[in-house]
């Protein structure tokens, strides 16, 4: 591994001062030393027998010798400690080849947020959050849908980001509880306009405020997957599995192995034909290699059919259509269990993606610093023994 520079000059402006700063000091102590070499010439004769009768006891000069390594050993740690932090402020760093290419899925979980599924959507949110947890390393992104689609969060394989922007979606799911047992214990499906305004005038400022305050937050997703639901009705399968197909990039690349993890009771409410069915969207994810895994409410949660659905029908029309693309179906309650759902998914083999190799610098100071902090032990200790 070789060491490098990044601000050579940098390094050599700071050593440079380190010297000259020692340099001066050194002319300095030399140039007080030979004067008080004078003034002790000065001084008389028996004051200089005295010193020399000290120099020959055995116990001076051990001390003398001590004396002299200990500030030997003072300086060299100063001037090590300096040099080190001039090499720092030279930014010493070395090249790290880093391989970006790795062996990732992408997949989507594809919600149908329509109210029908009230009742499921906010306590199952919590099954795809393990779900996606065990997904660590490939990339996901979120679309739901009612008549129309959202790509609630692009593909992404950032893991946090994606367990908050379900926790997001649990918290929807929750209020859509909320204002359905709201409407039901008012009754207000059953009121005419008139009678709903009445209503709302007899709610007291609090009651009136926190219902706007809720009716505000559903708006917030309500709205963008609910166009055109006047004309053209609610939870359209075959289109809301279409749009999430085409959120994929590159869908044409056939090195990239895709998922779709699909939520919803089946139940179509169309007031006129679909641009797309769930056969023709699945037979559009088999053409693509992509494998969608469908996951199904229990009978108990299904509610406001249309005439004609059914547990069986919707269950078995939606088991037909996902597996033919090489997933599989999955029922709440009964054979779902999130380690086989993610088993499962892993058992489509993740394509290597183009692999591209990218040189970063990567800073190294370690030794630097060690070297640095030794020579100021190797000063402080000196100083400690007296010199």
């Amino acid at each position: 591994m070789e060491i490098s520079l990044r601000s050579p000059s940098s390094a050599w402006a700071t050593a440079a001062i380190v010297l000259i700063v020692a340099l001066i000091i050194l002319v300095y102590r030399i140039i007080r030393l030979r004067k008080s070499l004078k003034d002790k010439e000065k001084k008389s004769f028996k004051g200089y027998s005295a010193m020399w009768i000290a120099s020959e006891l055995p116990y001076y000069k051990r001390r003398w010798v001590l004396y002299i390594l200990f500030k030997i050993i003072g300086i060299a740690g100063l001037v090590t400690s300096l040099l080190a932090g001039a090499y720092l402020m030279g930014r010493p760093s070395y090249n790290k080849k880093i391989d970006a290419g790795v062996k990732r899925r992408d997949i989507y979980l594809c919600l149908d947020v329509s109210y029908s599924l009230y009742e499921l959507n906010s306590d199952f949110v919590e099954n795809l959050e393990e779900v996606v947890r065990g997904l660590e390393g490939d990339r996901v992104g979120i679309s739901i849908f009612n008549t129309s689609t959202v790509e609630y969060m692009p593909l992404t394989t950032d893991m946090n980001f994606t367990i908050d922007k379900l926790r997001e979606l649990k918290e929807y799911f929750v209020l859509q509880r909320q204002y359905m047992h709201f409407k039901d214990d008012n009754r207000i499906g059953e009121m005419t306009n008139q009678e709903y305004m009445d209503f709302l005038n007899s709610l007291t400022e609090q009651e009136h405020d926190d219902f706007s305050d809720l009716l505000y937050k559903l708006d917030l997703i309500d709205n963008p997957v609910t166009l055109d639901n006047q004309v053209k009705g609610s939870s359209l399968i075959g289109e809301g599995l279409a749009s999430c197909l085409f959120n994929f990039p590159y869908l044409g690349d056939s090195e990239r192995t895709r998922v779709i993890i699909m939520v919803t009771d089946n139940a179509q409410a169309e007031l006129m034909p679909p641009t797309i069915e769930l056969a023709e969207a699945t037979d559009m994810c088999k053409n693509n290699d992509v494998a969608v895994f469908g996951i199904f409410p229990p009978a108990e949660a299904l509610r406001d059919l249309q005439p004609g659905q059914n547990f069986d029908n919707l269950s078995s029309d939606m088991r037909q259509n996902i597996r033919k693309t090489g997933g599989e179906f999955y029922i709440v309650g009964s054979d779902f269990d999130t380690q086989n759902v993610i088993s499962q998914i892993r058992s489509h083999e993740a394509m290597q993606v183009d692999e591209v190799s990218v040189n970063r610098l990567t800073d190294d100071p370690g030794r630097a610093i060690m070297i640095c902090i030794m020579g100021l032990v190797l000063f402080v200790i000196a100083k400690g023994a007296g010199t």
